[in-house]
């Protein structure tokens, strides 16, 4: 028997001599698509990456969003998003699971603060904020003067997922 291994939120990929984190993994376009930060792309200089054994391109970037969009063709696992609220929360990734505290919240945004010691790092963008035992949103970026970090909303990846599929391929929640 030979075991594949799956695609999930929180995974590490690689980009030009650069990388990142997975954020969440939705049905996209009748099949699944990995999300992650489009500025890890635009650092590295390319559109093309590697998750585990599998290379793809950059399928989709929007112009109002952080989020890059590319397809999963190996077996992976969709991931629940949530909506975010004040309160604890975690940042998740394969590596790694951080505490920190949801501050402020938009319908786009999450402000998170975390607690000094085990600071995320370079390769960390992406890492899914996580709240309840569902994805809540995933992070773009952190001060490390203030603690302080931005994460991008799963409501605004979902928003961003619905323009790009078609209706009858998304699930409502």
């Amino acid at each position: 028997m030979v075991l594949r291994a799956v695609i999930k939120s929180g995974d590490f990929f690689l980009s030009g001599r650069t990388g990142g984190v997975i954020g969440a993994v939705v049905p996209w376009r009748g099949a699944y698509a990995g999300v992650a930060p489009a500025h890890i792309f635009h650092y590295s200089g390319t559109e093309a990456l590697w998750v585990g054994k599998q290379k793809c391109r950059i399928a989709f970037i929007p112009g109002d969003a952080d989020l890059a969009f590319f397809p999963i063709v190996t077996a992976c696992k969709p991931t629940e998003l949530g909506k975010p609220h004040l309160g604890e929360a975690r940042l998740e990734n394969s590596a790694r699971k951080r505490s920190c505290r949801i501050s402020d919240v938009s319908w786009s945004i999450a402000y998170v603060v975390l607690p000094p010691g085990d600071l995320p790092g370079p390769g960390d963008s992406g890492t899914p904020l996580v709240q309840d035992g569902k994805v809540v949103g995933m992070l773009l970026s952190f001060n490390m003067h203030t603690y302080k970090g931005v994460a991008i909303s799963s409501e605004m990846i979902a928003e961003v997922m619905q323009r790009r599929s078609p209706p009858d391929m998304l699930k409502k929640t």
